[in-house]
């Protein structure tokens, strides 16, 4: 299944829901210029779900991981929600499971990121 994404802005903080497979960078470079859009108008914390993301590489690693330090450079915070087993067992691989807060719903997400200053 071909990478796409879609914005979901009516939640409490935008959320960056992730589909299909995202192997290549030049596959999510739409991706990564909303989330420069939206760290660049003040957007400092974001939500990526991907609940609907079936499966990753270290590429599409690499696309989430650029977005994070993009919105830590700018002084936010990025939550990851709905992590499956592959995509978990990724993280620990690269030890970004230690970096990249991770929750299992967009609601966690929220709430985690509204407690953060």
């Amino acid at each position: 299944m071909a990478f796409t994404f879609e914005i979901d802005e009516e939640a409490s903080f935008p959320v960056l829901c992730l589909q299909g497979n995202l192997l290549e960078r030049n596959e999510a470079q739409e991706l990564l210029d909303e989330a420069n859009d939206m760290i660049a108008n003040d957007s400092q914390k974001i939500i990526i779900d991907l609940e609907k993301l079936e499966y990753i590489n270290s590429s599409g690693l690499n696309v989430i991981l650029n977005i994070f330090t993009r919105i830590r450079n700018a002084n936010g915070e990025l939550v990851i929600c709905h992590v499956n087993e592959k995509l978990q067992k990724l993280l620990v691989i690269t030890k970004l499971n230690d970096v990249i807060k991770q929750t299992n719903s967009r609601e966690e997400a929220a709430t985690f990121l509204a407690s953060e200053n």
